[in-house]
Formats: C-alpha cells, sequence, structure tokens
C-alpha cells in the first residue's frame, strides 16, 4: 500500500511538473491577451507603409527605436501592422553617426507610397541639411502627402524648413529648442514636453526617448492594447498617461 501510494504521489508530481512546463512555454502573446481584456481593440485592417529617410550621420537611436516600435506592429497583427523601410536620396550604403555602415531598401526614384514619413535626426539636421536641395524637396512633397509625419531629435529642422509647421505647437531635442524657436519664430515650440502632436505632425526630443512617438502612434492608429503588447514584445512598459506630452490638434 505504501509503495502504491509513492507511486500515486510521483505520478501526481510528474502531472505538476509537465503542467507547470506547458504554462510557462505559453507564447507570450496569449499570457499578454489575458492580463489585457479589458482593454478595447481596434483595428482598420490596413497595412501601412513608413518611410525613415536618412543621410550620412543619422543618429542610431532616432532611427533604430522608432523602426524597432513600428517594425514589431507585425507580430500583434499580420494583416495589419507598419511595413518599414529605409529610403536614401540615391538608394546607396550610408554611415551612422556612430559608425554603423546601412544599405537602405529604397532611393528617391523608386521608393514606395508613404503613409508614415519619420525623419530621424543626423549630425547635419540644423546646417547642410537644409541646404540639401533634393532632400528638403523630396520631405516637402511626401510630408504633404502622408498620413503621418515624425521627427526624432533634430530632424525637426528640415521639416520646419518646409513650413508646415507654421502656426503650429513642435519640439525637439531639449539643447535645440532656443534654435529652433529663433530660427522658426512662427512656430509654437514646446519646452516642457517629450513629444508634441499637432495634427499628423508628430515632433519629439529624440535620443533614447524615441519610442515614444512611435507607440504613441501605434496606440492611435490601431489601439492601445496593440501599443501595449508591442511595447511588452521590446520590454516597455507603456504608459501613456505617464509621459509628457502634448496632444494639441487631433489626427485624421
Amino acid at each position: 500500500m505504501k509503495k502504491l501510494m509513492m507511486l500515486i504521489q510521483g505520478i501526481l508530481l510528474f502531472s505538476l511538473m509537465v503542467f507547470a512546463g506547458w504554462y510557462y512555454d505559453m507564447d507570450g502573446a496569449e499570457k499578454l491577451n489575458a492580463s489585457l481584456k479589458d482593454i478595447p481593440e481596434s483595428s482598420d485592417g490596413k497595412i501601412l507603409n513608413a518611410a525613415f529617410v536618412c543621410l550620412d550621420g543619422v543618429y542610431n537611436s532616432e532611427l533604430m527605436a522608432p523602426y524597432d516600435i513600428l517594425q514589431h506592429t507585425i507580430y500583434r497583427d499580420k494583416n495589419n501592422y507598419v511595413n518599414c523601410f529605409v529610403v536614401t536620396p540615391d538608394g546607396k550604403p550610408f554611415v551612422t553617426s556612430e559608425g554603423i555602415t546601412i544599405t537602405p531598401h529604397y532611393s528617391f526614384e523608386n521608393v514606395p507610397s508613404t503613409d508614415i514619413l519619420l525623419i530621424p535626426s543626423t549630425e547635419t539636421s540644423m546646417s547642410s541639411d537644409l541646404e540639401n536641395k533634393v532632400y528638403m524637396d523630396w520631405i516637402r512633397k511626401t510630408s504633404e502627402e502622408a498620413r503621418y509625419v515624425v521627427t526624432l531629435c533634430d530632424g525637426a529642422f528640415p521639416l520646419a524648413e518646409t513650413g508646415v509647421l507654421n502656426g503650429l505647437s513642435a519640439t525637439t531635442f531639449p539643447g535645440d529648442r532656443d534654435s529652433l524657436q529663433a530660427r522658426y519664430p512662427e512656430i509654437d515650440v514646446r519646452f516642457d514636453v517629450n513629444f508634441v502632436v499637432d495634427g499628423k505632425y508628430i515632433t519629439s526630443v529624440g535620443g533614447a526617448l524615441s519610442y515614444e512617438p512611435a507607440l504613441y502612434l501605434v496606440e492611435k492608429i490601431y489601439s492601445r492594447k496593440n501599443a501595449v503588447r508591442t511595447a511588452k514584445g521590446l520590454v516597455i512598459d507603456w504608459q501613456l498617461d505617464q509621459i509628457p506630452h502634448l496632444v494639441v490638434g487631433r489626427m485624421e
């Protein structure tokens, strides 16, 4: 009898270990779904093209952080996500400020239609980029056609140079806000927030916080649930109400 009881206990213990292993190997998204069951979902079933326009000297953080966020939306819904790509004027490899060589997906000549335009900061966003006619003409045209436009750090300067931010609120890298205000007096430059949303334009401080405007965009395009799940996939605790930001004009 004692041996039988020990056998039964052994079987129960083994079954418990198997169950525990199954539970902890569950897909992370399934476990997260259970914790987010009360958050409403919304979806318009559209794949959006996001173009990251780059030049030599682009800063890694302003390119990689929002790219990671938007690209990861495909893991939340394979029929409703953001298709990310890098575009440069000539389509040739470029070197970031930190020394990484990147091969773009497209040039200005063959880039697909753009729903979301992202302008990361470069070493020369406040100087020679503004005198680069090919670059500026493309930003001017694409920013008018895009559904959303996001700037990271000093990427606000090329966008401001086009004139589309005149009469709107915006921000940029904290150390360059005074310069943005002095150069573009028709813009209401904000000194107290991490990012500003005015209509379809999102301007931000950049740096390590470059994921914030991208996650905000994910939340507004898809849902809070989608944004939280996308953030979780990158080990980010997304809580919009705890982030200093300003929404002036609503997105369409």
